[in-house]
């Protein structure tokens, strides 16, 4: 008989510019398996089929970040982490009629939007290394992306080494630390949401991921870049503890600050403004544009 395993509750954050070059090596082959497998494969097509289906409100970021670019009226985009293809087909709904290029991880992903989508150029790669010379794109983007990354830093380098001078780097991601709420952090003394333990009659497990969820994790939230360093990352993101859950950002490893990403940009000598400000939905989810 299978038995699910045993929560590990332990922070077990650190610097992914400082720490352990090994742990963090083991936990980018872990997540690069995890993604390549039928369980991560189920979690972005179930992500994908509900984002296709909805239309974003006009105050959501997923409308917010695609209008922006169109209004900038860019010749040359490059799109990391695209996904299906349904934010080119956003920014063609939009008005976009510049050239776009996008590159994902996903050999699947790519050859369908070449299918789907010959108009566009499609490459198979990763925000680490980009297969494009220095300043090769105007304007460069991610959405949700940042946070799923175990080198955070490294990419927006990269990024940031292919957008042409005078040129934008435009990402979105949660603000982990401004929400107080992080789903790759296990709490608690089992999987399942508070609710469903308090109606299973779970009282202790409830008790326990109550004072985790809005007391504990906040507070070490606020203080993660102190305790663990720059651009800090969850070595056990609770996907691979449940790899079956579909929760948001269970996948998540970097905690994510727009704070950081502004205070990172500013240091290595770019500007960096908000779009659409920092209140609504661009409190809880960062939109930083960042000008080389």
């Amino acid at each position: 008989m299978s038995h699910a395993p045993k929560p590990d509750r332990r922070l077990q954050w650190v610097s992914s510019t400082l720490g352990d070059p090994t742990a963090l090596a083991e936990l980018d082959a872990r997540m690069t398996s995890f993604y390549s497998s039928e369980e991560g494969d189920n979690l972005y097509r179930t992500m994908f089929a509900a984002l296709d289906s909805s239309i974003p409100g006009k105050d959501s970021i997923r409308h917010l970040m695609p209008q922006h670019i169109c209004d900038t009226h860019p010749a040359t985009c490059l799109e990391v982490g695209c996904g299906n293809g349904r934010v080119f087909r956003q920014l063609r709904h939009y008005g976009f009629r510049g050239k776009y290029t996008g590159i994902e991880l996903s050999v699947a992903a790519i050859a369908g939007n070449r299918s789907t989508h010959p108009e566009a150029a499609w490459e198979v790669a990763g925000a680490y290394e980009i297969p494009f010379l220095d300043g090769h794109f105007e304007c460069v983007f991610s959405l949700y992306v940042l946070e799923h990354l175990v080198y955070p830093e490294r990419a927006l380098r990269e990024m940031i080494r292919v957008v042409q001078p005078g040129g934008r780097l435009v990402v979105v991601f949660p603000d982990f630390v401004e929400s107080g709420r992080f789903g790759s952090q296990i709490t608690g003394l089992s999987p399942g949401r508070l609710g469903e333990k308090l109606n299973s009659g779970l009282l202790w497990d409830a008790l326990v991921t109550a004072f985790d969820s809005r007391f504990r994790i906040p507070r070490a939230l606020r203080r993660a870049t102190a305790t663990s360093g720059p651009f800090p990352i969850n070595l056990n993101p609770a996907v691979l503890t449940y790899p079956e859950s579909h929760s948001a950002d269970v996948d998540a490893v970097y905690i994510a600050s727009k704070e950081e990403v502004r205070q990172w940009a500013m240091l290595s000598g770019y500007e960096a403004r908000f779009p659409a400000g920092v209140e609504g939905d661009c409190r809880t989810s960062a939109f930083i544009e960042i000008t080389k």
